[in-house]
């Protein structure tokens, strides 16, 4: 959640409220390796009066341990496997109550009710509670937000790529009045920064885990059904006469996707955290994940 939200710039409200709003947009060509951006949409916040569907961009960081999408697939798929929640199920069979699911939440009775700002902080504050200096709940709400903007500005982004990427209300320039925030590529050196690579990233994408081909069978393990529902779901979409649910499509997708991730980067998590970090994947065997180390060595 932390992560998600220093490489979003969400505010508290909005990780509040966090839905499965979650597209795999493009490939951005970047060189030698091209960038792919996970979006995160959110219609939610105290910023966002009137409702609208705004968008955050998400890549891969070059670091495996500071890799935002690492561990959105380790709570995605934790949440679908452990927890059960029947999200995939509900996509397919075309009930739309899906959408009422949060990505974040405290117990799997509460995914379909906003958190409340004392869940939020409290678990923020425990965070917290690792560093030198103590912070107030006040504080610390706006800690990843303020992090992610400090980031930027050391990395010398713009003022106008930082209020897009914070999706700040009033502003001038480029973003006042504007459909800029609705784009999640519009803010695109932003995610590269927030990624690890830069300003240059597009001539400086040097990621190797995301040249590791993962088995499709190792990603069918962590999401069982997603294929054939994506598939399903994918169909349905082309061929229906009324209003199709691409949104469900996009989310089964990058789900697919997020599990593609966690064996990627699971060799690097085992060998910075230990089996400490393991005792928290309930959803994959240990055999499967020390034998992953063979593909980090490819």
């Amino acid at each position: 959640m932390v992560s998600c939200g220093l490489a979003a710039g969400f505010r508290s409200d909005d990780l509040q409220d966090t839905r499965y709003f979650m597209e795999l947009i493009c490939s951005v060509p970047a060189k030698p390796l091209p960038m792919q951006i996970l979006a995160l949409a959110t219609n939610a916040g105290k910023a966002n009066r009137d409702a609208q569907m705004t968008y955050a961009a998400l890549a891969n960081h070059r670091q495996p341990h500071l890799d935002c999408l690492a561990y959105l697939s380790q709570l995605v798929l934790y949440q679908l496997n452990v927890s059960k929640l029947p999200l995939l199920a509900l996509i397919y069979q075309n009930n739309t109550s899906w959408r009422s699911y949060r990505m974040f939440f405290r117990d799997p009775s509460m995914a379909t009710s906003k958190q409340t700002y004392y869940d939020l902080s409290t678990i923020l504050l425990k965070v917290a509670a690792t560093m030198p200096d103590t912070l107030v709940k006040t504080k610390v709400m706006h800690l990843m937000r303020c992090s992610g903007t400090v980031s930027l500005a050391a990395a010398a982004c713009s003022m106008d790529i930082l209020r897009v990427w914070g999706r700040w209300a009033r502003s001038e320039g480029v973003v006042g009045k504007s459909y800029l925030p609705k784009s999640p590529l519009s803010a695109l050196p932003a995610t590269g920064v927030l990624a690890g690579f830069g300003t240059d990233f597009m001539t400086n994408h040097a990621f190797g885990r995301g040249t590791v081909a993962v088995p499709v069978a190792w990603i069918d393990a962590l999401a069982p059904h997603a294929r054939v529902i994506f598939q399903a779901v994918r169909l349905r979409n082309r061929t229906c006469t009324g209003k199709a649910d691409f949104s469900g499509q996009h989310c089964v997708e990058s789900t697919l996707y997020l599990a593609e991730t966690f064996w990627q980067s699971s060799p690097f998590m085992l060998q910075r955290y230990g089996l400490g970090w393991w005792a928290l994947q309930r959803f994959v065997s240990l055999w499967a994940v020390l034998h992953s180390v063979n593909l980090s060595n490819r």
